[in-house]
């Protein structure tokens, strides 16, 4: 008996599977045999598909992506290592530079921001937008003839720290000379950052060189 394609064609997966009857069976290979169509047919059931990936495919696709989450994770890991470690050396740096700055002492230039003035206290000196950490006074007179000239001669000095945080609207004193110590007698103040050693000996002609590279800051 001879079997139509369309109903040849619903038992092929059956027949493809083993499961269809004896009967089933022989209609079939005898139908196959005879028509090239259905054959075709049978045959692209027998290939594998290309659309499911094998087990082996899922697998090896699976250790793929779990080794790219590894590599990710071990990536933004470095990269929180980098970030703390810049952030910590820049902070120790910073430190580092504060604590210089603040331990390094300097003599304070005269710009304009140093002064002089008598009070009933005495002769005071007055810094602008910096504060001193010590005060370098000679006091040194000299006689010429029957007169007595005294010049008091002083810098400041203070910490580059003090210099860049201190606002231009500050000002802090310092005394030269107090009265009851011959504030009056003083004929002359000046800022002087050389050297001070052996100055009180120096007659006049010799402190005369010293004067001349010397700021005037006062004078009654």
């Amino acid at each position: 008996m001879k079997y139509p394609c369309n109903l040849i064609q619903d038992l092929l997966p059956l027949y493809h599977d083993g499961v269809c009857s004896e009967e089933s069976k022989q209609a079939v290979e005898q139908h196959l045999s005879e028509c090239s169509v259905c054959k075709d047919t049978y045959t692209s059931l027998s290939e594998p598909s290309e659309l499911l990936p094998s087990p082996q495919d899922s697998e090896r696709e699976r250790k793929k992506a779990a080794s790219f989450r590894a590599v990710k994770k071990r990536i933004l890991k470095i990269q929180i290592f980098v970030g703390v470690s810049v952030f910590v050396i820049v902070a120790v740096l910073s430190m580092f530079l504060v604590g210089f700055m603040k331990t390094s002492e300097q003599v304070i230039s005269y710009e304009d921001n140093i002064s002089v003035l008598m009070t009933d206290d005495g002769l005071i000196g007055r810094l602008q937008g910096n504060q001193a950490n010590y005060l370098k006074l000679k006091r040194v007179d000299v006689e010429n003839g029957d007169v007595t000239n005294a010049y008091l001669f002083f810098y400041l000095s203070g910490t580059k720290w003090d210099s860049l945080v201190t606002s231009d609207a500050v000002f802090s004193e310092y005394t030269l000379c107090p009265t009851d110590k011959g504030a009056t007698q003083i004929d002359c103040v000046f800022y002087y950052t050389g050297d001070y050693t052996g100055m009180e000996t120096m007659n006049e002609s010799e402190l005369q060189t010293i004067i001349d590279t010397s700021i005037l800051l006062w004078e009654p």
